[in-house]
């Protein structure tokens, strides 16, 4: 792998993890374009997970007495069996077509995340932090489906959040309920689809070490995000992101074609 194809994966590596430790979403969103265009392979995305598991395992501590526990056992056990239905897709398309499907994936996202900032989405109220409340009281068949759903989309584009943010606008938790949930569920993914990569879809052993060569960038970038989630506005914080969102999809889609 040449330097300028290292360069674009430190690149993706720090910005994603910098956005994510920043709100909570958005590594892969950023760098999975940049992943596929500097080793054009499946294996890209096999890299960005195990990259994406390192970082969870940082943000754990101290979250999991907050997760809801009946949403957060519906979401699971829908991502059994949702993972190795997106993984059988992942390996049926060819480069582009990931690419191409990144690309689109995230440009509708970041119009729902804009149709949400515009104020077009009815909000219910949040859970309260010691409160089942409305997520985890309609958590059987909705959870199952969201949680099948980000499962199926982390094994095809390492992409869970998605899912679970529409699941979250239709039945809100408090912040600190919904992030934790967040965190300890895609956690979760990511180790499925790094067990399915690695013993069904025949993950390398270069894969392994590249993603152990990133792990120091991604734990800087998880310091930088951290920090700087504590000193920009959110609005101005969330129009960066969305900017960001948009030239990340539309590289994407123009890569592909």
């Amino acid at each position: 792998m040449d330097v300028s194809a290292l360069a674009l994966l430190g690149l993706g590596t720090l910005g994603g993890a910098v956005v994510q430790a920043a709100t909570g979403f958005g590594f892969a969103i950023v760098a999975a374009p940049l992943f596929l265009v500097a080793m054009n392979s499946h294996a890209a995305l096999q890299v960005l997970v195990v990259v994406h598991l390192v970082q969870t395992m940082m943000m754990l501590r101290g979250v999991w007495p907050l997760v809801p526990r009946r949403i957060f056992k519906a979401l699971v056990l829908g991502a059994l069996v949702g993972s190795p239905l997106g993984l059988l897709l992942f390996m049926r398309l060819d480069v582009n077509g990931l690419k191409l499907a990144v690309g689109v994936l995230i440009l509708l996202f970041t119009s729902l995340l804009i149709a949400r900032e515009a104020g077009w989405f009815a909000r219910k109220p949040a859970a309260r932090p010691s409160d089942e409340g409305v997520a985890e009281g309609e958590a059987s068949a909705l959870g199952y489906l969201t949680g099948a759903a980000s499962g199926a989309m982390t094994a095809l584009l390492v992409m869970p959040g998605p899912p679970l943010m529409l699941h979250l606008s239709h039945a809100p938790l408090a912040h600190a309920n919904a992030r934790a949930l967040a965190v300890s569920f895609f956690g979760l993914c990511y180790l499925f689809v790094t067990a399915l990569n690695t013993f069904w879809a025949g993950m390398g052993d270069g894969v392994w070490w590249l993603a152990l060569g990133l792990a120091p960038v991604v734990y800087a970038g998880t310091l930088i995000g951290l920090r700087l989630s504590r000193y920009l506005t959110q609005g101005a914080f969330r129009a960066a992101v969305l900017v960001l969102l948009v030239l990340s999809g539309v590289g994407a889609i123009l890569s592909a074609l």
